[in-house]
């Protein structure tokens, strides 16, 4: 099985590189490193290219982190791609983990992410214990998106089948594995973290306010009527959309979760 692991960043040049040297040190190798440069306007570039020679360099200008995925597994040969935020690590054995989940006829694997809340404080899981689902996933995925793409696997034609990452800074992702769901069971790891994410002033998932939520809102409500979710399912959607925009910003996505939550929306 040949894999590629697609890396997007910007203006992250150490972390970029600790993400890289987890890729490397994987006991299952990888056949492929792409790092999508999304505009970095520092050293990012020539950073990673003196550090490791031996991944491919991508330059793109300002596409967001699903576009650079996207452009990554375009010029990507493996049968199966494996993503990696810039600010997040491969534990050990998380190749071999995902691999052996495909191995049980799935086309999609994914496993558990431990977060480093470097913001509020604290380490969570996602998904929290007890709480992963294997199989048919888009009545679950219509509550929440309970992964993360630095935690997943991906066989490239299921990939390509339902269009890639969408745009955007938030939900591109969610979207995206709502759009997988439809056509695709997935397969569980385990309740071992095979991904270590740390939530940061500079991450993504770190500012979530009232714009950039609408956008994730919009995002993910499209790709469940595309997907033919049933009206109790876009019905729950709509009611925690409309709380959310009632409700005003959160500095963070899991301060948002946790909101839901307690509002008993998801």
């Amino acid at each position: 099985m040949r894999i590629s692991c697609v890396i997007p960043t910007r203006n992250r040049p150490e972390m970029t590189c600790r993400a890289i040297a987890s890729v490397i040190a994987q006991d299952t190798p990888v056949r492929e490193i792409i790092v999508v440069d999304d505009g970095s306007t520092d050293h990012t570039v020539a950073f990673v290219a003196a550090r490791f020679p031996e991944v491919r360099l991508l330059q793109r200008s300002g596409l967001g982190p699903g576009l650079a995925r996207n452009a990554g597994v375009d010029a990507a040969c493996g049968e199966v791609v494996m993503f990696l935020d810039s600010d997040d690590v491969w534990l050990s054995g998380h190749v071999t983990s995902l691999v052996r989940t495909l191995a049980r006829g799935y086309s999609v694997a994914y496993g558990v992410t431990k977060n480093y809340d470097q913001l509020g404080g604290g380490e969570f899981c996602i998904p929290e214990p007890g709480m992963a689902v294997e199989g048919h996933c888009l009545a679950a995925l219509a509550r929440w998106c309970f992964l993360v793409p630095s935690a997943m696997a991906v066989e490239t034609e299921a990939f390509a089948a339902v269009g890639g990452f969408g745009v955007g800074e938030l939900g591109e992702d969610w979207s995206f594995f709502i759009r997988l769901a439809q056509r695709f069971p997935f397969g569980f790891c385990g309740e071992d973290p095979i991904t270590l994410r740390h939530l940061h002033h500079g991450s993504l998932c770190n500012g979530a306010n009232n714009d950039r939520l609408e956008t994730l809102l919009a995002s993910v409500s499209l790709a469940l009527v595309e997907t033919g979710a049933s009206s109790e399912e876009l019905s729950r959607f709509q009611a925690l959309a409309d709380w959310t925009r009632r409700q005003g910003d959160w500095q963070t996505i899991q301060q948002w979760y946790i909101s839901l939550k307690q509002e008993e929306l998801i």
